[in-house]
């Protein structure tokens, strides 16, 4: 469906396509912003305006996108690191962050455990390159030294 710009009421466009945006998954404060404003750049002020209007309401909220994130990060397997950097990188604010990962509740020596068995296998590594090469691999999908460490004893 094709979103007619209303030239005249240009807020009901941009709060539609905010709304639209939304309802489709959740997005960051920022995200959302930019999304509008490639969208929109002539009304950047107004697209601020909605977005944070749409905060105050609830209808958008990076505790939630945070909360989402994680969660879906987790099923891939990636550990706090990597999904701290991406949320970084949304804008979400460095406490939201670490009210999510806490809140999920993850058993990150365990997830790293299942990832590194979901790509090599159980096969045992006794060549110090198949250790280097499962541990960079940990250490790319954002798992701290110490779960990294935990896999190989």
């Amino acid at each position: 469906m094709m979103i007619k710009s209303n030239k005249e009421n240009p807020v009901s466009t941009i709060r539609y396509r905010a709304m639209s945006l939304l309802a489709r998954r959740e997005h960051s404060f920022l995200e959302l912003s930019q999304k509008l404003n490639e969208r929109f750049p002539e009304n950047i002020e107004l697209v601020r305006e909605i977005v944070v209007a749409l905060n105050n309401q609830n209808l958008q909220s990076d505790k939630r996108f945070s909360e989402m994130l994680v969660a879906t990060r987790i099923r891939r397997g990636y550990g706090p690191i990597r999904i701290q950097v991406e949320l970084k990188q949304r804008g979400v604010k460095i406490d939201l962050i670490d009210l999510a990962l806490i809140e999920s509740e993850a058993d990150w020596f365990q997830l790293a455990k299942v990832a590194m068995k979901k790509k090599y296998g159980l096969a045992a590594c006794d060549q110090f390159d198949d250790v280097v090469k499962l541990k960079n691999f940990l250490k790319y999908r954002g798992f701290k030294p110490d779960h990294i460490a935990a896999c190989f004893n």
